[in-house]
């Protein structure tokens, strides 16, 4: 990280379609204000980064979201107009929103999976995504984000 720039760290513990707007959304703001940001993947957070799954975030299936069953019609209303405006253009879908802010911000934007979350959940650095840097623990991140405000997503 650059030296006495802001920064941003992200914990992200949640797989669901519904949460990992939050963290792009805050991630691209704290990003284009100069930001940099760090995102550490831990429990099904890490699962959502996999390769054969961070694509599937913003579908309209109902599965990968988390609410408690009293949302049920807001999260269908989400999905639905999540899915109109990917189709339509207005919002890039999840993974290739990541892209895109990993290459316009490169050094200031990284994503790292939790080593422990990866160990217990049989996931190595070859099944995640192409966005995710690396695997770093909590000491890692932390120091990486030292001074910075820490946002939990779960």
């Amino acid at each position: 990280m650059s030296e006495g720039k802001r920064k941003l760290g992200i914990v992200f513990a949640s797989g669901a379609s519904n949460r990992i707007c939050c963290l792009i959304i805050y991630g691209a703001t704290a990003l284009a204000m100069g930001y940099d940001v760090r995102v550490h993947l831990v429990n099904e957070g890490l699962v959502a980064f996999k390769k054969d799954v961070l694509p599937k975030l913003s579908t309209d299936d109902i599965d990968l979201t988390t609410f408690p069953q009293y949302f049920k019609p807001y999260v269908e209303t989400y999905l639905k107009n999540l899915k109109e405006s990917i189709s339509s253009g207005k919002v890039k879908d999840w993974y290739s929103w990541i892209k895109e802010l990993k290459d316009l911000y490169r050094d200031s934007f990284k994503i790292y999976a939790c080593p422990l979350a990866a160990q217990f959940y049989n996931i190595k650095k070859e099944d995640l995504a192409d966005v995710v840097d690396d695997i770093k623990g909590a000491e890692a991140f932390l120091d990486e984000v030292y001074g910075g405000p820490i946002l939990y997503i779960g």
